[in-house]
């Protein structure tokens, strides 16, 4: 049976309740799910109104303070980004809208995986290869002849990928194909096929 947003996990973000703000895929972005992890363990301190699910969060810039919706807040980063920011992602969770998990992975079930006959026909593995075909996920530099890429990463430094390996956590941790090497694969069989032609 297909599981229901509720049931299914978006970044980190397990949605408890329907948050209609915003898409649910939006939270499985690599920038969003850094936020996500900032929204638990960032040392601010807040009020919440639970009457009309508003929070005021304090702040260690020059501004005292930031004006926090489900929707809005005005801290830069949302103005910048117009995403939700740490200070949304936190009030959702205070709310009970959402849970925000733990970051890791099962071993038992990425052993399994990797026993897989085909992996890239793996659920796990298509969410990736569908992640890779998103704009955001478009790389920053393709040198065909080497068969690399950079990608832009949520930190300072770009992803370096290969059609084997990437410096992304996502690789790290794994040691299986990322959403950069299935996006850098389409992008070179694209280049083949059109010098096919």
């Amino acid at each position: 049976m297909e599981k229901t947003n509720r049931e299914k996990l978006f970044g980190r973000c397990r949605i408890i309740t329907l948050w209609s703000n915003w898409e649910p895929e939006i939270h499985s972005d690599d920038a969003q799910i850094a936020r996500q992890g900032r929204a638990m363990l960032y040392p601010f301190s807040f009020n919440i109104n639970k009457e009309n699910n508003t929070a005021r969060f304090s702040s260690t810039s020059s501004l005292p303070y930031y004006d926090t919706t489900l929707a809005d807040c005005t801290c830069f980063d949302f103005q910048e980004r117009k995403l939700p920011c740490k200070h949304i992602y936190r009030l959702a969770v205070e709310l009970g809208m959402v849970e925000i998990v733990k970051r890791g992975y099962d071993a038992e079930a990425l052993n399994d995986l990797k026993k897989s006959f085909d992996i890239d026909a793996e659920p796990e593995q298509i969410k990736r290869q569908n992640s890779g075909m998103d704009k955001k996920c478009t790389p920053a530099t393709i040198d065909y002849d080497a068969k690399t890429a950079t990608f832009t990463g949520s930190g300072k430094n770009p992803y370096m990928t290969t059609i084997e390996s990437c410096t992304c956590r996502d690789y790290f941790i794994r040691k299986l194909p990322c959403k950069h090497i299935y996006r850098l694969r389409y992008e070179l069989s694209k280049k083949t096929a059109f010098n096919i032609r």
